[in-house]
C-alpha cells in the first residue's frame, strides 16, 4: 500500500515537473518570439527613419532653391524704375555687372537724352525685350558705356522691362568696330527671337563699337 502511495506520489511530482518544463519552454519561445518581432520592428523604423531623413535632406535644398527663386524674382519687382527720366519715358533698364553698368533705358535717342543715359535708337516698331533687334546706344562716358569695350563674346548682360519687372539675360555673339554710315548692325533678324544690339563711339569718336546679343 505504501509503494503505491509512493509511487502516485512520484507521478505527480513528475506530471509538475513535466508541466514546469513545458511552460518554460512556452516561455522561453514567447521570449524569442518578442525579440524577434521587436529587432523586426526596429529595423523597420531605422529604414522608415533613413526614408525620412533621405526626405528631410532633399526637401530643404528643394526649399532652399524656391526661397532662392522668390527672393531673386522679388528682387526685380522692387527694382526702382521710375516711369520717366528727364522728361523721357523709361522702357526699363539695362544690367551690365562686369563693367559696372546700370542704366534706364530711354524711349527717344536725342543729345538731351543721350546726356541723361542709354537710349532706344532703332526700330520704331520693337519695344525692349521684344523678339526683333532692340539696338540701345550710349556716349562713351564713364557712367554710362565708356568699358563697353572691355565685354568679350560670350559674355552677359540683362535687361529688365519697367511695365513688367520681367528680366531677360542676353549673351555676345558679336562684338566689332565699324564707320557711322554703316548701319547694317541695325538690320532686323526675321526669326521671331530676341536681340540687342549695344551700340557707342570708340574713343575719338571717329568710329562706332558694337556688341551684339542674343536672349539666352
Amino acid at each position: 500500500m505504501k509503494r503505491v502511495i509512493y509511487h502516485r506520489g512520484r507521478r505527480a511530482i513528475e506530471k509538475k515537473i513535466n508541466k514546469k518544463k513545458v511552460v518554460g519552454v512556452i516561455l522561453v519561445i514567447m521570449i524569442i518570439v518578442f525579440f524577434v518581432v521587436n529587432m523586426l520592428s526596429e529595423k523597420k523604423d531605422d529604414e522608415q527613419e533613413v526614408n525620412t531623413s533621405a526626405e528631410l535632406s532633399n526637401t530643404p535644398q528643394n526649399t532652399t532653391n524656391t526661397i532662392q527663386e522668390e527672393v531673386e524674382e522679388k528682387k526685380y519687382e522692387d527694382v526702382d524704375i521710375p516711369e520717366k527720366l528727364g522728361g523721357y519715358d523709361v522702357l526699363g533698364q539695362l544690367v551690365i555687372e562686369k563693367i559696372g553698368v546700370r542704366q534706364n533705358v530711354l524711349s527717344k535717342t536725342e543729345n538731351a537724352s543721350l546726356k541723361l543715359g542709354v537710349t532706344k535708337f532703332y526700330p520704331p516698331q520693337v519695344n525692349i525685350n521684344e523678339p526683333g533687334n532692340f539696338c540701345i546706344c550710349g556716349h562713351n562716358w564713364n557712367n554710362i558705356l565708356k568699358r563697353l569695350d572691355e565685354m568679350e563674346i560670350g559674355e552677359q548682360f540683362y535687361i529688365i522691362t519697367r511695365e513688367t519687372k520681367e528680366r531677360i539675360d542676353y549673351e555676345i555673339y558679336d562684338k566689332y568696330s565699324c564707320e557711322p554710315t554703316d548701319l547694317s548692325c541695325l538690320d532686323q533678324n526675321q526669326d521671331g527671337k530676341k536681340e540687342v544690339t549695344l551700340i557707342t563711339c570708340n574713343p575719338g569718336g571717329l568710329t562706332r563699337l558694337i556688341c551684339k546679343a542674343r536672349e539666352i
